[in-house]
């Protein structure tokens, strides 16, 4: 007399998995069934599912959340950006790339500090800023250490150099290199909070606005 072969847990699962409406019409069936908590009680199988479903909801809620807000966030830099990139199109001259960059970095993107610089023998008035010295160029060039941009925190005496300044309190910045015919230098932005910017962060916003100014700068007078 043959054996009849045994049914492993993957036979069941496998099963179950091809037939998912296999517990259609057995209610009786459904509630005999007991599922156990990690608490050690049990639980019928359909309460089970239900709170697997009331999980899964829960965290479908939080995801589609999560999409939203994302959403809503680029939309704001979105617009924040066409509002930014037009007024550099319109600037007539360097002071007037200067004033927009000042109003919108400060206004719409709530900097604490930032900086456009000019690699340039020429005398700039303020509040362009000028960085003649040869030396200074390359001690600024060694910190983007052959990137694009650079992002995260930086020496106090580093983040004051890019900033053009004596002192600073900032102490977390980004910065992107403007790389234009006739024209280089770097727009840095930089903030207080030591984790403000971070070097996991995309500077693809920095780098957009660098590429703009290489081209924009070249195309109008100083002043």
């Amino acid at each position: 007399m043959s054996q009849q072969p045994r049914l492993t847990d993957a036979d069941v699962m496998q099963y179950l998995q091809d037939h998912p409406d296999f517990f259609i019409g057995k209610d009786d069936l459904l509630a005999d069934l007991r599922v156990p908590h990690n608490s050690g009680q049990a639980t019928s199988l359909v309460e089970r599912q239900l709170s697997v479903h009331r999980e899964r909801n829960v965290e479908l809620r939080q995801r589609l959340s999560d999409l939203l807000e994302n959403a809503r966030r680029n939309d704001q830099l979105f617009e924040k950006s066409r509002r930014l990139v037009l007024a550099l199109v319109e600037a007539e001259n360097w002071l007037a790339v200067q004033a927009a960059l000042d109003d919108s970095l400060r206004k719409d993107f709530n900097v604490d500090a930032w900086a456009l610089l000019h690699f340039t023998e020429r005398n700039l008035d303020e509040p362009l800023i000028a960085i003649r010295s040869a030396e200074t160029q390359r001690q600024i060039h060694r910190m983007f250490k052959g990137h694009r941009a650079v992002c995260g925190q930086l020496d106090p005496t580093e983040i004051a150099l890019l900033l053009a300044s004596p002192q600073t309190e900032c102490r977390s910045v980004a910065a992107a290199q403007v790389r234009g015919q006739g024209n280089i230098g770097a727009l840095v932005v930089a903030s207080e909070d030591p984790g403000y910017y971070r070097s996991s962060m995309d500077t693809l916003f920095l780098d957009y606005i660098a590429d703009i100014l290489a081209l924009r700068l070249p195309q109008i007078p100083v002043a």
